[in-house]
């Protein structure tokens, strides 16, 4: 078993994760696994968030079904912060109604250390099939807490920059290798065209801190700003934090989508896909959707580059999403099954060849990268592999006490994070300016570091 990066132990510090109020479910109720096993046929109920890779999934459970006739899989499927707020509610009460669970590597060390999770290395070590060496190794440390494996990946990102190749064409530009977020900016106005509703770029804006902060996080590395000090003294009021504010706003208010401020990544690949954007700053996993022809107009025409820089390099984020198994689940042995046909090679395979090798999971596995088919369909292929093997969470200009920059490694993020998220997003819309989220923040911040104070100072 790989051990954890040393510079991630921060992320596994702490104690139970603040609990959000539960969403109605339709279907599910508040039980210890909502699974049951008739005739010999076990019912495994599987969350999913409402993401491309896991409407995938859905897509092929057949073969699953097929190749295990003794389980049928149950699905409740949910946008992705409706879906964090009821599965923390339920895994932290043990009264789950989840057999597997599809969470990221922000939860799994929490939600491992609490004993939420259960370790699959028993499972890994036995299938030897699995091949856990061939996971890449950047998303492989995120899925680990105490050395031991609670998840496997079905899908790894960093971020990086999308562009409409005839727009640029038209307008008469080129996309640098490299691009700074000053030249974006400037790209963005050269191709921007409001008469035929186009855009010159779409950003997440929504209030949660999977939407807008999403965006804004890499732009605050970028600029080399942080949220905290190494003295855990609150930094959104730094300059440079203001400057990466001000160029998110620029960017939203003058060459976003219309709604800019209510858009998640369904809205933005609406709106790239469709053409209605010259660019798309996101996740590399978009990359699959974009060149679905069945769906995305763009397919074909797209370039890709690696996430802006400005004065720091160190600014693409790391993502997976990824299954694990409850603790509560009485169906131990037919969730790994699961994990493992959906986790394996072969899903791999069959991804390519039932749905489009564009659809293969990506930067999961390094075997992925040897198959060309996926390579001739997947043109973002190279700038998302180097994108996550160069992706480090730790890298910030200057020492701070936490690890992240898609999210931050710290106890209630989900919720502060959104706290502040409302205030960017509100910012949007010019409801509040770059000084009143920076004072807000710097005021949530600040309580956050007071209300956990002998975790802050590592008693």
């Amino acid at each position: 078993m790989s051990t954890m990066h040393p510079s991630k132990t921060r992320i596994v510090q702490f104690g139970a994760v603040a609990v959000g109020l539960a969403l109605a479910v339709s279907g599910c109720t508040a039980s210890t696994s909502g699974s049951s096993s008739t005739d010999g046929v076990t019912t495994l109920t599987v969350a999913t968030a409402s993401v491309p890779q896991f409407d995938d999934i859905r897509a092929l459970t057949k073969q699953f079904e097929d190749a295990n006739p003794d389980i049928k899989v149950k699905y409740v499927n949910l946008p992705e912060d409706q879906l964090r707020d009821q599965l923390t509610q339920g895994v932290a009460t043990g009264s789950s109604p989840f057999d597997v669970v599809s969470i990221g590597p922000y939860e799994v060390p929490i939600w491992a250390k609490n004993g939420w999770l259960s370790s699959i290395d028993d499972q890994v070590q036995k299938d030897t099939a699995f091949d856990e060496q061939d996971i890449i190794p950047a998303v492989l440390n995120g899925l680990e807490y105490d050395d031991k494996l609670y998840a496997v990946p079905i899908s790894g990102e960093s971020s990086m920059l999308m562009y409409n190749k005839d727009i640029f064409a038209a307008a008469g530009v080129t996309m640098p290798e490299n691009p700074t977020w000053d030249q974006v900016r400037e790209l963005a106005a050269q191709v921007q065209d409001t008469s035929k509703n186009v855009a010159g770029i779409c950003l997440r804006g929504d209030a949660s801190w999977g939407a807008s902060m999403a965006a804004l996080n890499p732009i605050i590395n970028a600029y080399g700003g942080t949220w905290y000090d190494d003295d855990w003294n609150p930094q959104f009021s730094s300059p440079a934090v203001k400057k990466a504010i001000d160029m998110y706003l620029d960017l939203q208010q003058n060459y976003g989508i219309p709604d800019a401020s209510t858009a998640g990544f369904p809205e933005c690949l609406t709106a790239f896909g469709q053409g209605n954007a010259a660019m798309w700053f996101d996740a590399t996993s978009a990359g699959s959707s974009v060149e679905d022809a069945a769906t995305s107009t763009v397919a074909g025409k797209v370039g890709y580059v690696a996430a802006p820089v400005e004065s720091w390099n160190g600014n693409g984020w790391l993502w997976s999403w990824n299954l694990a198994i409850t603790e509560t689940s009485k169906n131990q042995d037919a969730a790994w099954k699961y994990l493992a046909f959906f986790g394996s090679k072969d899903y791999v395979q069959l991804a390519g060849t039932e749905l489009g090798w564009e659809h293969a999971p990506a930067a999961t596995r390094t075997s992925t990268y040897g198959i060309q088919d996926y390579l001739d369909a997947a043109p973002f292929a190279d700038v998302s592999l180097a994108a996550v093997d160069n992706a480090d969470p730790t890298d910030h200009a200057t020492p701070t006490p936490y690890s992240g920059i898609l999210f931050l490694s710290l106890p209630s993020y989900q919720d502060f994070g959104t706290q502040i998220a409302k205030h960017v997003s509100a910012a949007i819309t010019g409801a509040e300016t770059t000084d009143q989220i920076s004072e807000a923040a710097d005021q949530i911040l600040g309580k956050f570091a007071e209300e956990n104070r002998d975790w802050v100072d590592g008693k």
